[in-house]
């Protein structure tokens, strides 16, 4: 069952948008669903311009304010590093850079996106630093298409912009959906399009209920990939918990729905019932017209609530492990080798230590843009400027994901030029044998 519920965030002012409303703006094609106290950022690249909307009771996205951008020298999609364009398509903000961190040019600060997301990899599509920032030179907005790549605002409109935005994995993450040219609809075809995407949703919903396998991977595309898993074994692993379960109930509600060129991502909560589970998710499901069709391209999913005892996972429960090198395999809770990995992290990091910090990561790691030697080098840097770091972390609650365990906590950071409170995740996966984080990302 889908219901529209949603948590609130805090919106912005409203200016006068009577201009762009005559246009048909209110009623865009890219953003379908946005649930009230969540909002949307969408880029039109011919027009230089940002429209930020936010979300209403009745789920219909409303125009708040539309505002000058900058997007890349060259024309066209983003295809490779290097390439002066601005990529086109759904994304997501990971996390914050502040510009004390950042050469001038980027301003106040930026907001790291997930480019490349799943269909622009699908696409042979590469690169990295995709962001949206701010800049000390407000000149560089008013003349347009002059950035490597990134979308940039000024200073004064994206200090605005960062009391609404919200970074992240969960339901309530900001999404930008960048386009050479926003799509407009009348009130009835945007209306159909709402409609068919969202009963596509519960169609596929309605399948995973059944419990008949056939049915359920339908909505899947051969070249999924999710979870660790291809089509195949991810077929294979639908169908032993098929067989495992009496039944199986699925309600879906605070749906957001976004529409780029025959692609879609659903996002919304989850809650997960069978005779032996319960849990409650964060979810992004990627949708890609195949022959006609929708078909699911990989879907993404962070557990909110913690797993029940005596449950069966969604996913196979990870190795329990103990910290010795750090993390090499013991018989004690996982949780418990987590907040002992978190707790030497936090000391590494303040001893300045490079090669003891760097030991904490995967070889695999991404974060801000930067993989694991980007990110080394990078804090290479902080720790031959500053004097001294301090971290003070609080709240810390440890959970299991698809494929590792996620830490999430506030922390308090100072250093003698540079203080902050922000809120931080880092996922947690096995390499060979031993925990490392994987993946960063810091929201306030």
């Amino acid at each position: 069952m889908i219901s529209m519920l949603a948590s609130p965030q805090g919106p912005v002012n409203n200016p006068d948008t009577a201009r762009y409303t005559e246009e048909g703006v209110s009623a865009p094609e890219t953003v379908l669903l946005l649930p009230e106290g969540s909002h949307a950022l969408v880029v039109e690249k011919n027009t230089q311009s940002l429209f930020l909307f936010r979300g209403t009771r009745d789920n219909i996205p409303e125009l708040v304010e539309v505002i000058r951008a900058n997007t890349g020298e060259k024309d066209g999609d983003k295809r490779y590093e290097g390439d002066l364009r601005t990529p086109e398509g759904i994304y997501f903000f990971t996390g914050i850079i502040d510009g004390s961190e950042l050469p001038p040019e980027y301003g106040i600060r930026a907001f790291v996106t997930d480019y490349p997301n799943i269909f622009d990899r699908l696409d042979g599509k590469f690169g990295s630093n995709i962001w949206l920032h701010a800049t000390d030179q407000p000149e560089r907005v008013s003349n347009g298409y002059n950035t490597r790549g990134c979308v940039v605002l000024t200073n004064e409109d994206l200090d605005q912009l960062t009391q609404i935005i919200r970074t992240g994995p969960f339901t309530g993450s900001t999404a930008l959906v960048v386009e050479e040219e926003l799509g407009r609809l009348d009130g009835d075809s945007v209306m159909k399009l709402r409609y068919d995407l969202q009963q596509l949703v519960i169609d596929w919903e309605a399948a995973w209920e059944s419990m008949e396998i056939d049915r359920f991977m339908d909505f899947y595309s051969a070249s999924f990939s999710g979870m660790d898993r291809n089509y195949r074994s991810f077929r294979n692993y639908k169908g032993r918990l098929t067989r495992q379960y009496d039944y199986i109930k699925v309600d879906i509600y605070n749906l957001h729905l976004f529409n780029h060129e025959g692609e879609i991502v659903a996002v919304f909560d989850q809650r997960y019932e069978s005779n032996n589970f319960l849990a409650h998710s964060a979810k992004r499901v990627y949708f890609r017209l195949e022959d006609e069709d929708w078909k699911i391209v990989t879907e993404i999913s962070w557990i909110t609530d913690p797993v029940q005892p005596g449950s069966v996972p969604l996913t196979p429960e990870p190795a329990e492990t103990v910290p010795a090198e750090p993390g090499r395999v013991e018989t004690i809770p996982v949780e418990s080798v987590i907040e002992e990995l978190v707790s030497g992290w936090e000391s590494a990091w303040e001893s300045r230590d490079t090669d003891r910090y760097m030991t904490f990561y995967s070889k695999s790691f991404l974060s801000r843009g930067m993989d694991y030697q980007a990110y080394r080098n990078y804090k290479n840097q902080l720790n031959d400027r500053y004097r001294f770091i301090e971290v003070e972390i609080s709240g810390l609650q440890i959970y299991q994901v698809a494929g590792g365990m996620m830490a999430e906590f506030d922390q308090r950071y100072e250093s003698d030029s540079y203080n902050a409170v922000s809120h931080k995740l880092l996922r947690f996966e096995l390499e060979e044998g031993v925990w490392k984080i994987a993946r960063e990302t810091s929201g306030r």
